[in-house]
């Protein structure tokens, strides 16, 4: 039996100005192809980790790797979304004849010039070359916009049920047991969905709290009960302005599907007024950390500019917040600015330098901070791999980067573009987060895998960006009206 597998992951900000590359995202999204796939995810909590090990549990399969590439960006350019759409296709019509089926892991929100829903421009490629009969299953993330299209191509949809992600693993395996019984028995599982008149802002979407742990064991509770196969809420992506930004509520099980489906979803929004955030400016989460009595440091996150939604990474906000409290013990980890990385580099160690930082890329992020004495501290290649349980053992970088202090605060500026997992941009440059009372960095929750319960307190700051809570501050166009919390007397036919 041989089954094609492989990852194309795009979660797009389409409020973004500018387009990505191709070369921007492949340095970003980790691009790899081939046979290299099967020795770099084997053993890792990625979907493809989960692939391989259901495959090799089973027995008697061969795997044929495609691509793995998954990444936050803006809107991706036609010439970006086609070379890597060809490298997949590729591979589709070269093993066309000999393939039993496909094992493919997608985002969900992903969007490029040519199309608001990626994911079904994927599928419908691979239809056209393979045809329907052939089975394909798909991996989701929690931050979907779930359209027809994608649930009518694919065989079934597989989705984590938790923010931070550090269940990916268990839908590759899933989609690879199901896939692998279609295969042997030639029957098909019924799939189902359920929209809702809502979207969950992330900033509200943290699962290993309420309302969503209850909302979990209820799901599995429902699950057991009914022998379902699967069910996934899928929380939706505002960023991604689209018809089918909203969540959505999917089903794969043997029978009554939709059934299933429609009444998850009734009882979803039924706890929909407990998915509205507590939103802070950088001075009010700073105010609220400085009133913290109890030892160890203390971890800000700027959810707003948190690259992991394609923000830039090189706002300004909560940095000059930072800079103007100069509070001892201060590091922010890290801010994404090559052109102040090159110049950093044009220098050595121990060298004072005058440099404008971040604020280079999106308005909306603040202009950039001048630093009139900043004394270079270390600088590095950047290269890591991950300690946090979302991607626990997988090498990355990022890129050329330095630690520089300007009065009191330290500052991580980095050349390539990923969100803070966990301890690793720390530490490759010389700085121990132990040591420090204020630990600044860029995401929105999938920093707490690694950092909660490590951290005295964690304290989210939510100013303008492209990834706010606050889903007023977006001038949607696409998404579909009326739609709760925007409009609070949005009703829903339970």
């Amino acid at each position: 039996m041989k089954i094609l597998i492989g990852k194309f992951g795009h979660e797009a900000n389409t409020f973004a100005i500018n387009s990505v590359s191709f070369e921007q995202f492949a340095a970003s999204g980790s691009l790899t192809r081939g046979e290299k796939i099967l020795s770099i995810f084997q053993h890792t909590p990625d979907y493809l980790g989960g692939m391989i090990a259901a495959a090799q549990e089973h027995g008697g399969v061969e795997l044929i790797p495609t691509i793995a590439c998954l990444a936050a960006a803006p809107t991706l350019s036609r010439d970006c979304a086609g070379q890597i759409l060809e490298m997949l296709m590729e591979d589709v019509r070269r093993h066309r004849d000999e393939i039993d089926g496909i094992c493919l892991g997608l985002h969900g929100a992903g969007c490029s010039e040519d199309t608001d829903d990626l994911e079904s421009f994927v599928l419908q490629s691979i239809r056209d070359i393979v045809g329907m009969d052939m089975p394909v299953m798909v991996t989701l993330d929690l931050h979907a916009n779930v359209s027809q299209e994608m649930l009518a191509l694919s065989d079934g949809l597989f989705g984590i049920k938790h923010y931070p992600h550090i269940d990916m693993y268990a839908p590759g395996a899933l989609a690879m047991r199901t896939l692998l019984q279609v295969i042997e028995t030639g029957r098909r599982p019924e799939k189902a969905m359920c929209p809702l008149p809502l979207v969950i802002p992330h900033s509200a979407g943290y699962t290993f709290a309420e309302p969503f742990v209850s909302i979990k064991a209820y799901f599995d509770d429902f699950c057991r009960t009914r022998n379902l196969i699967d069910a996934t809420l899928f929380h939706g992506f505002p960023p991604a302005d689209t018809p089918d930004t909203h969540a959505v509520v999917t089903v794969v099980a043997e029978a009554r599907a939709q059934e299933a489906a429609n009444a998850l979803a009734g009882y979803v929004w039924s706890r929909r007024r407990e998915f509205v955030p507590e939103t802070l400016s950088p001075a009010e989460a700073m105010d609220r950390a400085a009133n913290i009595r109890q030892p160890g440091y203390i971890v800000i996150n700027e959810l707003s500019d948190n690259p992991g939604g394609g923000t830039p990474g090189d706002g300004t906000h909560l940095l000059r917040e930072l800079l103007r409290r100069d509070y001892p013990g201060t590091i922010m980890g890290y801010l994404y600015d090559p052109e102040a990385v090159r110049e950093i580099f044009r220098h050595q160690v121990g060298d004072r330098l005058r440099l404008y930082l971040g604020g280079k890329t999106e308005p909306v992020h603040g202009e950039p901070v001048l630093l009139e004495d900043a004394e270079i501290l270390s600088m590095s290649n950047g290269n890591i791999v991950y300690v946090s349980p979302v991607h626990a053992g997988l090498p990355d970088t990022i890129g050329r980067c330095a630690r520089i202090r300007q009065s009191n605060v330290d500052i991580i500026v980095g050349s390539v573009l990923h969100q803070t997992y966990d301890d690793r941009p720390f530490l490759v440059t010389g700085a121990d987060i132990t040591q420090y009372r204020y630990v600044a960095l860029k995401s929105a929750h999938h920093f707490r895998a690694f950092f909660e319960g490590r951290a005295a307190a964690i304290i989210p700051t939510d100013p303008p960006g492209l990834m706010t809570g606050d889903l007023s501050r977006y001038a949607f166009a696409k998404m579909p009206r009326p739609i709760f919390p925007l409009d609070p007397d949005t009703s829903f036919p339970l």
